[in-house]
């Protein structure tokens, strides 16, 4: 019994620090803080937040109970591969395609096949494109 007792007891407190733990922010360094601030509200359509700074150097957007910070800075070029990614989900992918198509921006698919979509064996739709800064984005229709 005193066996079962403390293996429950580990488990249930595994469980709980894990529970307290969430993902606060995804801060972004960037190149030019107006042009990734065009990309991030209107071709990608995040609700901007406000900052605490007030320098003209961060841009805040809120990610559900999270956030995106960009942040500007001495530029430095970083190393670009599409592993790593933002990935933001939408609700109407053809109509987030044509909002691509109206920015010019161009989209492919994981394999980078310009202008087509994965189709993943679960069935959400994802395509990726690369911000003014070079880093990609994914975004899906697994709403």
């Amino acid at each position: 019994m005193k066996k079962l007792f403390f293996s429950i007891l580990f488990i249930f407190t595994i469980h709980l620090s894990q529970a307290q733990v969430k993902l606060n922010h995804i801060a972004v360094y960037v190149e030019d803080l107006t042009e990734s601030q065009s990309f991030y509200s209107n071709t990608i359509g995040l609700e901007e937040i406000e900052e605490p700074f007030k320098d003209g150097l961060h841009v805040w957007y809120k990610l559900g109970s999270s956030q995106l910070h960009l942040i500007e800075g001495d530029w430095e070029e970083p190393t670009i591969n599409k592993n790593n990614h933002l990935c933001f989900s939408i609700k109407d992918m053809n109509s987030f395609i044509e909002n691509l198509k109206a920015e010019n921006v161009p989209f492919e698919n994981w394999i980078g096949e310009s202008g087509k979509i994965t189709n993943r064996v679960d069935g959400v739709k994802q395509i990726y494109f690369q911000d003014p800064n070079g880093y990609w984005v994914e975004v899906n229709d697994d709403y």
